[in-house]
């Protein structure tokens, strides 16, 4: 461990022992662990996690962390816990599940040959999905044909569970948010499709296979895991899954000044584009077919605003009210909203999305440069497993928050 992280652990341990007591009680960890979670460069940490941190950071068993103890801080937090592997049901029956042909049945699907099999029929199913769709857009009848192969698809599906599941048992399938997708959307076509077809007739609302289309493109979801095999991908899925809970505030700001301007927007233009105004056909509203997009009600308003929002023209959204109006005025409106919600709100979002994405990748190559040495764990832990993943954040992060600490240490020891 190198001088700096030391330096920086010591004033941290020394901020938190308000009472000189040489060592910090769980709850002053815990309080600590609360606070490190509200940090989005941080992996986030369960509360059942904390006290296993506490027990990694807790070498003597005093149920106190001293200094030495405490400069494995970095290393305690950066740990990832999972749940260990309960065994499967079928090993009730080892003379069956161990046997010479369901081991080399397991063998296979444990196999990248089985995920690449599964990887060719979902494109193969993609394939027909597209082709189904098109021949009922031109109403051919060539459609019930490839209905047909797509059922057959749903049935190779149930096959793929049915063996993950046997292979590693189903609470170890279920930990899987994927593979709780897949159970569940398979099931759900799988029944769909079997009542549509056998019981069309006695349940009419069921003649109609919209729905189940919808369920078939929801299904080719399942291609996005493709994706995740390369670091990329991963990564950028990675990120668009972290940042759904910590946007909503942002969007939240974002989403309070639309209305607060669709609420001026409607007193100020509402009205003004209609039929019998003469001014209308000279305006870019008009040459653009943007007619529709006006302040005449509040739904209307609100989608004005997300245009002018996300698109880059919306100049001619100002000049045309400019003209409509009649008045240089109504330009406030708009550079005020531009200046508010573009220029600061949405690219603080953007700096933030592109933030949390490098910080990602930096995540990515560590884990995948210290996967080797990567394996920790204790002997009394039997629930759970460690799993260092993000020791150079942390480090990155406290070494952050006690810069300015750390420079007036320096300078008063000089």
């Amino acid at each position: 461990m190198d001088n700096m992280r030391i330096n920086i652990l010591g004033k941290a341990f020394g901020f938190m022992d308000n009472y000189s007591r040489g060592f910090l009680d769980k709850e002053q960890c815990i309080s600590l662990f609360e606070e490190l979670n509200k940090y989005r460069s941080l992996p986030k940490t369960s509360r059942e996690d904390f006290q296993l941190i506490f027990d990694e950071l807790d070498h003597s068993g005093d149920f106190k962390i001293n200094l030495e103890e405490f400069t494995d801080l970095c290393n305690a937090i950066a740990l990832r816990f999972e749940k260990e592997v309960s065994p499967s049901y079928f090993e009730n029956y080892p003379s069956f599940y161990h046997s010479h042909w369901c081991e080399k049945l397991k063998a296979f699907v444990r196999s990248p040959t089985f995920g690449n099999i599964i990887a060719f029929v979902l494109a193969l199913n993609l394939v027909a999905v597209v082709i189904e769709t098109t021949l009922d857009i031109e109403n051919s009848s060539a459609q019930q044909v490839w209905q047909e192969i797509e059922f057959f698809f749903g049935w190779v599906y149930v096959l793929e569970v049915a063996l993950k599941i046997f292979t590693y048992g189903f609470s170890t399938y279920w930990m899987e948010g994927q593979s709780r997708f897949d159970f569940v959307i398979t099931w759900i076509i799988v029944i769909g499709e079997a009542t549509t077809f056998f019981f069309s007739s006695e349940l009419p609302f069921l003649s109609n296979g919209e729905w189940i289309r919808y369920l078939l493109i929801a299904r080719m979801l399942r291609l996005i895991r493709l994706l995740l095999h390369v670091q990329q991908y991963r990564a950028f899925v990675a990120t668009f899954l972290t940042l759904i809970p910590s946007l909503m505030p942002y969007l939240g700001i974002i989403f309070c000044v639309l209305c607060i301007y669709c609420s001026i927007g409607v007193q100020l233009f509402g009205g003004i584009v209609n039929a019998g105004n003469a001014r209308l056909e000279a305006t870019d509203l008009f040459e653009n077919d943007y007619l529709l997009f006006n302040f005449n009600d509040y739904p209307n308003g609100m989608v004005v605003l997300f245009n002018l929002l996300v698109m880059g023209n919306w100049q001619a959204w100002m000049q045309s009210y400019r003209d409509l109006t009649g008045t240089s005025w109504s330009l406030v409106y708009f550079i005020s909203f531009y200046l508010i919600t573009v220029l600061l709100l949405l690219n603080l979002v953007i700096a933030f999305v592109l933030e949390a994405f490098f910080a990602e990748m930096e995540l990515e190559t560590a884990t995948k440069s210290e996967d080797s040495k990567d394996a920790l764990g204790r002997n009394d832990r039997h629930r759970h497993i460690g799993l260092k993943t993000r020791s150079r954040n942390v480090d990155i992060l406290l070494h952050h928050m006690l810069s300015a600490e750390l420079s007036e240490t320096r300078s008063s020891t000089a």
